[in-house]
């Protein structure tokens, strides 16, 4: 089979449109290059996956990682950076953490700066990877780990939690305490985890003969998770008393502590009133009021296994003929879940 050839930088140059000169001018920093002019190349580098040479990837054990999230408000995903910044300091490797929008400009200079040096491996958390991150990981073969979404492509290794079972647990959870109105505080997205969480509590019902009632799923606000969740749970709050739900499951433990602000300041009482469960179980959920009833994540262990597993892609360790690692995830029950009211 023949091999492929590595990118040259005239190749680099034919793409930009300039000369090769032009082109390691700019890589050497020996001459005039225009800011325009030099993203321009930069971009052409990422395309056509050149890496100049002396900055081939290190040893896993002694290279560089990149832990990118979508949301550095939520604890949840401070939780896994931890388990990530442990792992990678125990093999003395560099950890770099980035902030990702969905705005095209962050999303290039994102790319730029993966790619001077390239990194030896990447974790995703709380996000699905955009198409030009997933062509930059086809041309440069960098391993990479992504948390709660699935996606199909080699040197892409996907760490999943099992959240449709999880749902149909909690849901089971309220039937079994004798909930037949069961509502539900909807994320804005229609990705992959929002669909399996509310298919999750609409098998539990319908196995229980029950339906999960449109009017009872409002939408939360993007962008606003706690004052979403309360004002999500105020839409069910403001239906009248015998057609409003008499326990709720909440998208995440923040918008489940909007919506017990939401019960509180309505007059109301959890859960002599109204049952809530969480997801996620931050360190908050164990100190609301009351204690939240919620599925618990291993987050930290969660930050640590996708550094193990980058460890083993880059060494092709067998058993990891799977793409997709799954994870089951126990329901902690405490004092926001009770019977409904009489």
């Amino acid at each position: 089979m023949k091999r492929k050839k590595r990118p040259t930088l005239a190749d680099v140059a034919r793409h930009a449109e300039v000369s090769s000169a032009t082109v390691s001018r700019a890589l050497r920093e020996t001459g005039p290059v225009s800011q325009d002019l030099r993203q321009r190349i930069e971009a052409s580098m990422i395309a056509v996956g050149y890496t100049p040479r002396g900055q081939s990837r290190n040893h896993p054990d002694k290279g560089t990682l990149a832990l990118i999230v979508g949301d550095l408000l939520n604890p949840y995903f401070l939780e896994i950076a931890q388990g990530v910044q442990d792992e990678a300091d125990s093999r003395e490797v560099i950890l770099t953490l980035y902030h990702l929008t969905d705005h095209p400009q962050r999303q290039q200079q994102l790319l730029q700066k993966l790619s001077k040096p390239p990194v030896d491996g990447i974790i995703l958390a709380g996000l699905t990877p955009f198409t030009e991150l997933l062509t930059w990981q086809k041309h440069h073969k960098t391993p990479v780990v992504i948390l709660n979404r699935r996606v199909s492509q080699p040197g892409v290794h996907c760490i999943v939690v099992d959240f449709e079972s999880a749902m149909i647990r909690a849901t089971q959870h309220l039937l079994a305490l004798g909930h037949t109105r069961i509502g539900h505080l909807a994320s804005p997205s229609t990705g992959e985890i929002a669909v399996t969480r509310q298919r999750g509590i609409q098998t539990a019902l319908t196995e229980a003969g029950l339906a999960l009632r449109p009017e009872w799923c409002p939408i939360v606000p993007p962008g606003r998770e706690v004052g979403g969740g309360f004002q999500a749970m105020r839409v069910l709050l403001d239906l009248p008393e015998h057609e409003r739900p008499t326990a709720v499951i909440a998208f995440n433990d923040i918008i489940a502590v909007g919506a017990l602000h939401a019960i509180h300041s309505h007059g109301l009482h959890v859960p002599q009133d109204i049952s809530i469960i969480g997801v996620d179980d931050i360190a908050l959920a164990a100190h609301a009021y009351p204690p939240l009833t919620t599925i618990s994540q291993p987050k930290y262990h969660m930050g640590k296994l996708a550094v193990q597993t980058l460890r083993r892609m880059s060494e092709n360790q067998s058993g990891m003929s799977s793409n997709c690692t799954f994870l089951e995830i126990p329901l902690i029950v405490r004092e926001s879940t009770a019977p409904p009211p009489m």
